[in-house]
Formats: structure tokens, sequence, C-alpha cells
């Protein structure tokens, strides 16, 4: 297929939608990430609650977290999440890529829909989705051990579903829903 017809394509509205959708279907997923990186592992280190708010251990959390990584909280975050066996070192470092890509889709979106040589990155999002799974899945783990879901009885960590992804998938579904058929 020549430019022209390439360039044509990309400016289908339905192609103009599809890129669009995706770019927020990743931006959700990215801040779900960011949420279960940089403020659950923050959580993990609550200690109370007094009126001036949520109290944290902040010794712990210095000489554990962010020690890791002076210069960036998610990723002292992530390689926390690496050391308390969550993800692979591998997945953190495929973090920065995921957020680069965000990055680039927030903030030069244009050249996603015009520009028939770039193409939002579908293989990002899916480690993405992996990689929110594998923490949510971790969490999940801690909120066992710490007995939240004592009141249900003996309960397998592969029965809960964290309601972070639910949504995720009623918005992949309803994305995947809305994109034209291939027949």
């Amino acid at each position: 297929m020549g430019y022209e017809d390439q360039l044509k394509a990309k400016f289908e509205p339905a192609r103009i939608r599809a890129t669009l959708s995706f770019a927020g279907l990743y931006q959700i997923l990215h801040e779900m990430i960011k949420h279960a990186v940089i403020d659950e592992v923050r959580q993990f280190y609550r200690t109370g609650f007094d009126e001036a708010g949520w109290q944290h251990d902040e010794v712990a959390y210095r000489t554990k977290v962010t020690a890791l990584d002076p210069r960036s909280k998610f990723r002292a975050s992530a390689l926390w999440l690496v050391d308390s066996k969550a993800i692979t070192r591998a997945q953190a470092d495929r973090l920065d890529a995921i957020y680069a890509h965000r990055h680039e889709l927030s903030h030069e979106l244009i050249k996603y829909v015009v520009d028939p040589a770039f193409e939002p990155d579908v293989d990002l999002f899916t480690d993405a989705a992996e990689i929110l799974k594998a923490v949510a899945r971790f969490w999940t783990s801690v909120e066992i051990d710490i007995g939240t879901f004592e009141h249900l009885g003996d309960v397998d960590i592969d029965e809960i579903a964290p309601l972070s992804l639910i949504v995720l998938q009623q918005c992949v579904d309803a994305y995947v829903g809305g994109l034209p058929s291939q027949e």
C-alpha cells in the first residue's frame, strides 16, 4: 500500500476514533499502574490515622523504598515490588517504556492520528496490563495475609477480582466492541 493510501486509511473516521479511544484506554491503564505501584507501596507503610490524616512509618519507607532509587519514587516503588516478588526485574524495567509511550500518546497524540508511520503500541499495552495484574495479585495476597477477607472463610487468590481490574476489563471490552468489524 502506497503512502497516499496509508494516509487516506489513517484519516478514516473509524480509525481516528480507534486511535483516540486506544490512547484514552492506555492512559487509564497507566494511571492504574501508578496507583498500584506508588500509592499502594506507600500505603503499605501506614501506621494509623489522626487529625492530620494518614500517618506512615517514614523511616521504614525511606530505607526500604525510596532508598532503592532516590531520584524516582515510581522506580523505587517498582524495585520494592521486585524485592517483594510481586513483579520481575524485567517487568519493572518495562514500566519505563510503558511510561514513555504513555507520555507520547498524551503529548504527541496528533502524530498517532495523522502520521502513518506511528501506531499506538498494543504490545506495550498488553505488557502493562500483565504487570498491573501481577501487582494487583500481590496486593490481594497481602490483603489475604492480613485477614481482610477473613469473613469469607478460606479464599483462593484467583477467586478475588480487584475492582481496578474489573473496571479495566469493562473499558477494554467497550473499546474492542467499538472497533470496526474485520469481516
